[in-house]
């Protein structure tokens, strides 16, 4: 609905602009006796785009998913590398211990 090839991490791939490219680097457990409870989880959203302008309206436009869907946006920081535009953006959220159910 974004109207953006999106990739899972960075892949050697053939990409279209705009790109974005989702990660995930930090998964942690918080434990009790012995099982997990609880799951903190950081996603990495990088739009890549041609233009300012794109870029600043697509990570708009994920963010009005993200932040809905129960993610809190720690960080966005545009970039810009060569001819692209880019704009980094982390989100955390909680999941219970089903790995299911987001916790607001």
């Amino acid at each position: 609905p974004l109207g953006a090839q999106i990739e899972l991490s960075w892949q050697d791939t053939v990409v279209t602009f705009p790109l974005i490219v989702l990660s995930v680097p930090s998964n942690m457990a918080t434990t009790s006796d012995g099982s997990e409870v609880l799951t903190n989880v950081t996603v990495q959203v990088d739009v890549y785009t041609l233009g300012k302008k794109a870029t600043v309206d697509l990570a708009a436009a994920i963010d009005e998913i993200m932040t809905p869907a129960g993610f809190t946006r720690m960080t966005a920081q545009p970039l810009t590398e060569g001819e692209l535009e880019r704009c980094m953006m982390q989100y955390s959220c909680t999941v219970d211990f089903t790995h299911e159910n987001i916790l607001i």
